[in-house]
Order: C-alpha cells, then structure tokens, then sequence
C-alpha cells in the first residue's frame, strides 16, 4: 500500500517517494503517543487519589488512636478523685478502729477499778494513739503514691497520643511526597 502511495506521488510530482511512508509513520505514532499519554494521564490521577486517600487514612488511623490515648489519660485522671475518696475513707476506718480500741481499753480498766489516769491505761493508749499515727500516715504516704501513680500516667497517656499524632502525620506526609514523586516520574 505505500509502495503504491510512494509511486502515485511521484507521478503527479508531490516530491520524494519517502514523504507518503514519513507521514503515514507520523501519523501512526503521534496516535500512539497520544493513546499512551492518555493512559498515562489515568493511570497518574488514580494513583494520586490512591495516595491522597491513603493518607487521609493513616492520619485518621493515627488520630483515632490518640484520642484512645486521650480517653485513658482523662481516665486516670478522673480516678485521682477516686483514690482521694478511698484514702479518706481508710484514715477514717483507722480513727474509729482506735477509738473503738480506747474505748474498750476504758471500759475494761474501769471496769476492774483501776484509776484510767496514769500506769498500764494510759500507756495502752498512748500505744493505741501511735499505733493509729502509724496506720494514718501509712494510709496518707498510699494515697499520695497512688495519686501521682495516676499522674504519671496520665501524663504518659498525653505524651503518647502527641507523639502518635505526630509520627502519623509526618508517615503519611512521606507516604504523600513519595506519591508525588512517583507520578512526577512518571510524566
């Protein structure tokens, strides 16, 4: 079919038998270039919306899981009231355990006729007075302990959904700039 082309353009004189070849070659591959930039074209758009929702995705994930983080900080910090009402209520069982204690002591010591005033009473209670001293302070230095226990968590808990927020961010922007790069490399 060219050769015939080539031949009839030769004989009206519409120059060089390479022309008619020339131009139906250019034809053909400008129709492919343009299929294939077409193509290309497609193929960059969805992979540039793949990327953008998988970025929008993993920072959503990641924000998801910060506020999870976020839940248990707020969490610990509510069961500080908690802890507070629980170290009143162990000072308070110790206090009417001593007084109980005391006030059988007296009974007993009055009961037998023994002045409460000096001697073996009133040594029992100095001893009940401290040993009910000691369980306070115990109570008080356990309270205080776990309250900062719940601090510090709290405070972890608030460190790590910052940094869970952050590191998924900055992946999934570097998910998105590698993306971009792909699909400037492709042209």
């Amino acid at each position: 079919m060219v050769a015939v082309a080539s031949a009839f353009m030769s004989l009206i004189g519409g120059g060089s038998a390479a022309t008619v070849p020339a131009a139906a070659g250019t034809t053909a591959a400008g129709t492919a270039a343009a299929t294939a930039t077409t193509g290309s074209t497609i193929a960059s758009i969805l992979q540039g919306t793949a990327t953008a929702l998988s970025v929008f995705a993993g920072i959503g994930a990641a924000n998801t899981e910060a506020d999870a983080l976020e839940m248990a900080a707020g969490d610990a910090e509510r069961e500080k009231a908690l802890e507070t009402l629980q170290g009143v209520e162990r000072r308070t069982s110790i206090k009417r355990a001593m007084m109980d204690a005391i006030g059988e002591q007296n009974v007993a010591t009055a009961a037998s006729g023994v002045d409460l005033s000096f001697g073996t009473p009133s040594q029992a209670r100095r001893e009940a007075f401290r040993e009910a001293d000691l369980g306070i302070e115990t109570a008080n230095g356990t309270e205080q302990t776990r309250v900062s226990r719940l601090t510090e968590r709290a405070a972890n808990y608030r460190s790590r959904a910052k940094s869970t927020r952050r590191a998924g961010l900055l992946t999934d922007l570097g998910q998105g700039a590698e993306g971009a790069s792909n699909i400037l490399l492709r042209g």
